[in-house]
């Protein structure tokens, strides 16, 4: 059975993120849509498509859902 990955997992290639990548990323979390953040960036849909996929890659995730809860379990760990 396929399980999502959590921070432990994608500390490591997080940090691999280009700046571009983690733009897109906050931008996702903001719930914006690819149009959306294709906009705000000045890019094309396909270029943020692009974005996801590679982003996708580098962490082991599969979707937005799990990237976002990739996250969701980064800031658990993350110092007070």
């Amino acid at each position: 059975m396929y399980r999502p990955k959590n921070f432990s997992d994608i500390a490591e290639p997080f940090s691999e993120l280009s700046a571009r990548e983690q733009q897109v990323i906050t931008l996702v979390c903001d719930a914006l849509s690819n149009r959306e953040i294709a906009e705000k960036l000045g890019v094309t849909e396909g270029t943020i498509k692009g974005h996801l996929h590679a982003i996708y890659e580098k962490l082991g995730v599969r979707s937005r859902i799990e990237l976002m809860i990739a996250l969701a379990d980064r800031s658990k760990l993350a110092p007070d």
